[in-house]
């Protein structure tokens, strides 16, 4: 997995965006987990810190944080928030091959 600082290329290929808030202990906690979780995956992770990019909240519907999408050339495929499942997201990420 290539780690990569947030650019408008999150349209291309497979992305994952991580959503984090200022002070945030458990998005610290959870974004450690997804990049442990994601390593072996063929794909870019980026993490967007909201008081960045406040205009992404919008664009992106996160009401919470953290928030991790799961993106195919743009489109969204699967959507986790708070405390995250990754039994599931690896069941999602399986279905994809």
């Amino acid at each position: 997995m290539e780690i990569v600082d947030f650019s408008k290329d999150y349209n291309k290929g497979r992305v994952f965006l991580f959503f984090e808030g200022e002070d945030c202990g458990l998005c610290q906690g959870m974004k450690a987990k997804s990049l442990e979780f994601l390593k072996d995956q063929d794909a870019k992770f980026m993490s967007v810190k909201l008081s960045d990019y406040p205009k992404l909240r919008g664009e992106f519907q996160v009401f919470s944080f953290p928030t991790l999408l799961y993106l195919k050339d743009g489109v969204e495929i699967e959507r986790m928030a708070g405390f995250f499942n990754f039994e599931k997201f690896f069941k999602i990420l399986n279905r994809e091959f």
